[in-house]
């Protein structure tokens, strides 16, 4: 993952505005960026300020606090005004990279660092953080062009090394890849780090799962994006998957295979992040494809997080209205707090198509309100589609349902 906001505030100094700083300090990033005294003294500044230049510094420290606040569109607004007064300010433009990024807008995140780049051609956190864009933007061969160039510029570094190896195992170079990873490792070694390491030699695991394939002359043929084999039938499916992607012709195709390849991750392997890596490339390789959207959705909801979840949903959801777009949001609603709006989608989800996972919502929003009749019969509903899940189980019992196969059902 990347992280330009550790450094920014580190290059304050370098940036070519230097002598309106000063006014910048009612705003300063460095402050306590939750409280709301620094937000009223920041907004009194900028009521405030007249000199142009001295409002953007201003209004870049506002938008950084919003970002942190996951404000994203209000950051976008304040960067927009700072970039009207300061076009060149490299600060400026690399705090909107990193807006775009989380955004997932990784075209306008690329534009921002290429004018930084400019002006900073020998900085190694831009070349590593265009390499992130480029990579999420499925520019597989300009991503390890910036890694190498990153490389280059902090060569004793294991995070540049093992950051390079990632980059070329996207392109199948599999012997380059190794020797990075273990580049990394040493280094690590040689600098006491330990996570360092970990992280170098869990790349080299995972170059290992990416190259072993099935025996057989196609043993790419074993992934397809309808069905998983049984693991211990395929135990090498991550390989057989990654062959698929690196041979097939189209985008729709490499996507396919890292779908598969994904749920791969998780049975064979229990890795839940490599799993949801995947699924981020297929978007990015398919992004008009709304199941590309609905996947990585709940590959966010897995790990609890609700806020990428919901605007993976948001997406499907604009190119087609479909019931598991519409469960899905759901459930990302309720967890950001949107009861209304979970409810409506559950709903809605439900009068396209019957399903657990609405069901779930509504069934979990009807026992949080104390509704202990509706939620029972809710999670009864979901006991007859056929689950067995441990957590219905005892949410049943404690609703007073010691067997529901004894329970009759409702008459319609």
């Amino acid at each position: 993952m990347h992280n330009l906001r550790g450094w920014l505030c580190g290059i304050f100094l370098l940036s070519a505005a230097d002598a309106v700083l000063a006014a910048g300090e009612s705003c300063s990033p460095q402050g306590d960026l939750k409280s709301a005294k620094w937000r009223e003294d920041c907004d009194a500044a900028i009521s405030a300020e007249n000199d142009p230049k001295a409002l953007a510094q201003l209004l870049y420290g506002r938008a950084y606090a919003a970002a942190e606040n996951y404000r994203y569109e209000d950051a976008l607004r304040d960067l927009g005004a700072a970039l009207d007064a300061l076009p060149d300010e490299a600060r400026f433009l690399l705090e909107r990279a990193y807006i775009h990024g989380e955004l997932s807008n990784y075209s306008a995140a690329i534009a921002d660092i290429d004018r930084v780049q400019k002006q900073w051609p020998d900085e190694v956190r831009v070349y590593s953080e265009r390499a992130y864009a480029r990579h999420y933007n499925a520019d597989f061969e300009g991503a390890y062009q910036d890694r190498v160039r990153a490389a280059e510029l902090k060569p004793d570094s294991s995070p540049s090394m093992w950051s390079r190896a990632e980059a070329a195992l996207w392109l199948g170079r599999f012997d380059v890849a190794t020797a990075d990873a273990r580049r990394a490792v040493a280094l690590g070694r040689k600098a006491g780090n330990e996570d360092e390491t970990e992280a170098a030699n869990k790349l080299l695991a995972d170059i290992e799962a990416w190259r072993s394939v099935s025996p057989g002359k196609t043993p790419e043929s074993h992934c397809t994006d309808t069905s998983l084999p049984e693991p211990e039938k395929y135990p090498r499916l991550i390989g057989d998957c990654t062959r698929a992607f690196l041979n097939s012709g189209d985008d729709a195709a490499k996507a396919d295979a890292l779908t598969t390849r994904s749920t791969a991750w998780l049975v064979i392997k229990g890795n839940q992040n490599n799993a949801t890596e995947d699924l981020r490339i297929a978007v990015a390789l398919e992004p008009r494809n709304f199941m590309r959207h609905v996947n990585l959705g709940y590959a966010f909801l897995r790990v609890r997080h609700s806020w990428a979840a919901n605007r993976e949903f948001e997406r499907a959801l604009a190119l087609e209205r479909h019931w598991l777009a519409l469960a899905g949001r759901a459930a990302a609603r309720s967890n950001l707090g949107n009861v209304d709006g979970a409810r409506a989608d559950a709903k809605a989800s439900l009068d396209i198509e019957p399903n657990e996972a609405a069901t779930w919502v509504l069934a979990d929003l009807a026992y949080e309100d104390e509704d202990k009749d509706m939620a029972r019969d809710l999670y009864l509903s979901i006991y007859r589609m056929g689950s067995r899940n441990e957590d219905l189980v005892v949410r049943l019992k404690e609703l007073g349902i010691d067997d529901p196969e004894k329970v009759p059902p409702q008459p319609k």
